[in-house]
């Protein structure tokens, strides 16, 4: 769908934002089931209620906007997807299976982080309520914790 003005490309992120935490709950936990040490897979499984909550945010700004929440595949996520998929069929080396998890992990919340920005803008530029800028920042908060958390430990293991 071509969008022509900021409140269609504000709707069409939303639902790009809204599937890809949909799919993100089943990511995390292949990721967490591919990983080879109990740190990464600790800090994918660890995610699941902090993902959920991110989905209930995205809910209530649906029901801000009075739209029924709706999700709309992007090509960043299934790229995103298909390179999970990749790696959790492979048996690769330990090491190397963190590196892709860990790898795999960032790439997502990097594309939400840069959704969230996008939709953050928007949402100043079309003056919509303060309500929905607030969920959107807290899910973005949560986002660049987690890669955060990810990086520290790929610099750590860069450093061993």
């Amino acid at each position: 769908m071509t969008t022509t003005t900021p409140t269609e490309t504000f709707e069409r992120e939303l639902r790009k934002l809204y599937h890809a935490e949909l799919e993100i709950l089943d990511l995390h936990a292949d990721l967490a089931d591919a990983a080879a040490s109990d740190d990464v897979e600790a800090l994918f499984a660890d995610h699941e209620a902090e993902t959920v909550e991110q989905i209930h945010r995205l809910e209530r700004i649906f029901e801000e906007l009075n739209e029924k929440p709706r999700a709309e595949g992007s090509p960043v996520m299934e790229g995103i997807l298909a390179e999970k998929d990749e790696i959790v069929s492979t048996d690769a080396p330990p090491a190397l299976r963190d590196l892709d998890v860990l790898s795999t992990g960032m790439m997502n919340e990097r594309f939400e982080i840069t959704v969230l920005d996008r939709l953050l803008l928007l949402a100043t530029d079309l003056d919509l309520p303060e309500d929905i800028s607030t969920e959107l920042a807290a899910n973005r908060q949560e986002a660049k914790a987690a890669l955060t958390e990810m990086e520290a430990i790929v610099e750590r293991r860069r450093l061993e």
